[in-house]
């Protein structure tokens, strides 16, 4: 008989904020070029902004299992929420480069605190069922970085400024910890298990999940750019055809968290290292904008699923530690953001963004090589896998 996901309160609140969370993450990237206007800012200097983020993420995701012992799950999970809260009036307040990406580091470490945090909640609150929760609840922020873009939109249509797209959303983890004051989120209990390391095929899911995010920020970082030479097509038409790719990411997601039910994470991973392999073919290949469109799609589609079943691997090779587990895995992830789009960057100046981008297909093949031994090293000696 199938296990039945149920989504209670403490769930859908997680999913709220993780939605949260993913807009304000994505906000430092796009508002950069207004940085660079405003405050006169090189590229390189512009980058330091997302990078900042992806620094404090490694330091919220190494710190978070310490302050949760110190502080207790709730306190963590509200208090790391108010932290990129200040991280980001910090940034809309912030007058010279150093102030604002200070505050994009502040923000950063808040967000990976709270995203480790949040992790937990739904790992510890679904066990076998995670995949499902952790799924759903990256559909949500698939769904909130179409909101911020469309608030970003509509604040520079009404003269308001990007500022007040990120400041009002503040509002909503005030209103989240209000109505939700009394809503328990406690770790379970610490055992002999817990104080032990991690096993080794934790690290080897931790090095797919180290794959699967640099060939998902490869894309999200360079993918316009390819779209831009591929299909000949102006700046801003490839901007717009990176819609293709965000659509199939919330598609991809949506339907991961209805497979999943019935699926189990290892095999869903694996069919979305396939689909996301078949797109890269499909995307390199391409010379005009259908083929083009089609490709960043298709590999949105498979892409979208590769973090949330990654995570749920991870988690699920951890049990009692999920804190630490997604916190050693948050601290890995936020490295490749952090180093993945600067080497595709180096390796087109070299040669061409064209080769550059096959890094992709091969981060693709390395976390299929980890999948296939996490698989083998979790099957017991006689059952086929």
């Amino acid at each position: 008989m199938p296990q039945v996901f149920v989504r209670d309160r403490l769930t859908w609140v997680m999913y709220l904020v993780l939605g949260w969370f993913a807009y304000l993450q994505a906000a430092p990237g796009l508002v950069v070029p207004h940085l660079r206007e405003e405050l006169g800012l090189s590229y390189s200097t512009g980058g330091l902004h997302v990078a900042a983020f992806a620094a404090g993420s490694m330091l919220g995701g190494l710190v978070s299992a310490q302050v949760e012992r110190l502080l207790g799950r709730g306190t963590l999970l509200w208090g790391s929420a108010g932290l990129m809260g200040a991280g980001a009036v910090g940034l809309t307040a912030g007058q010279t480069a150093v102030v604002t990406i200070g505050s994009v580091l502040v923000m950063g470490t808040g967000g990976g605190l709270l995203l480790v945090t949040l992790q937990a909640v739904l790992s510890d609150q679904h066990g076998d069922l995670r995949s499902v929760a952790l799924t759903e609840a990256n559909l949500s922020a698939s769904v909130a970085y179409i909101v911020l873009i469309g608030a970003l939109s509509l604040t520079a249509v009404l003269h308001l400024g990007w500022r007040t797209a990120l400041l009002l959303s503040l509002v909503a983890p005030v209103l989240l910890w209000w109505s939700n004051r009394g809503l328990t989120m406690a770790a379970p209990p610490v055992t002999s298990v817990a104080k032990e390391p991690l096993p080794r095929p934790f690290w080897i899911a931790a090095g797919i999940l180290v794959c699967t995010t640099a060939a998902e920020w490869c894309v999200t970082g360079w993918g316009a750019s390819f779209a831009e030479e591929a299909a000949d097509v102006s700046a801003e038409r490839a901007v717009s055809m990176m819609g293709g790719f965000f659509v199939g990411v919330l598609v991809g997601r949506t339907l991961g968290s209805r497979l999943a039910l019935r699926i189990e994470p290892t095999r869903l991973l694996g069919y979305a290292l396939a689909v996301s392999g078949a797109g890269f073919a499909v995307l390199w290949t391409s010379t005009a904008t259908p083929q083009t469109l089609l490709g960043l799609t298709a590999l949105g589609l498979g892409i979208g699923n590769l973090f949330p079943m990654g995570m749920s691997i991870a988690v699920s090779l951890a049990p009692g530690r999920a804190v630490l587990a997604t916190g050693r895995a948050v601290t890995v992830t936020s490295l490749a953001v952090l180093v993945a789009p600067l080497t595709v960057g180096a390796i087109a100046d070299a040669t061409s963004l064209k080769s550059a981008l096959l890094v992709v297909p091969v981060v693709l093949a390395l976390a299929g090589v980890g999948l296939t031994a996490v698989v083998r090293a979790t099957t017991p000696v006689g059952t086929s896998a």
